[in-house]
């Protein structure tokens, strides 16, 4: 019997990683496990705050096991000197029951280069963190991934 802190090691990492394989091999689709994803809807944009060709900001639900998140996607170009309404969501789209938050990136300005994007019980879309001495000049809403309630 070997007493190397290596050797015990890699054999208790391996005895795991061979009992998952087997079971990747028989899992079943994601499709199958209950994952639900809506249709990709655009946001109604505030005046002043423009999509970019090719990146229109757009929303969905995508349910997982029974929890509803939100995705989001697209760009935008604006010029926000301080907290913002940026937009809605789409008319039908279910509102939040309670404020709902997520992290967007946003023009690296001053070593800031993250926004905080919150959507309302009302649908309102909202932007913070640009001032007037560090504008917010675009915000990519693709990593907004965010629980729905």
């Amino acid at each position: 019997m070997s007493h190397n802190r290596r050797s015990v090691l890699g054999a208790a990492l391996a005895l795991p990683a061979a009992l998952t394989v087997g079971g990747l091999v028989t899992a079943a689709p994601a499709a199958a496990a209950g994952v639900d994803a809506g249709a990709w809807t655009p946001l109604v944009l505030e005046p002043g705050i423009t999509p970019s060709a090719g990146a229109t900001p757009e929303v969905r639900l995508v349910t997982l096991a029974g929890t509803p998140f939100l995705q989001a996607r697209g760009l935008v170009t604006c010029n926000l000197a301080s907290d913002a309404k940026i937009g809605r969501l789409p008319d039908g789209f279910a509102a939040p029951t309670a404020f709902v938050r997520g992290v967007a990136p946003r023009n690296n300005s001053q070593g800031v280069n993250a926004c905080r994007l919150e959507i309302n019980p009302s649908g309102s879309v909202n932007v913070y963190g640009g001032n007037a001495g560090n504008p917010i000049t675009w915000i990519q809403l693709d990593s907004v991934q965010t629980v729905w309630h």
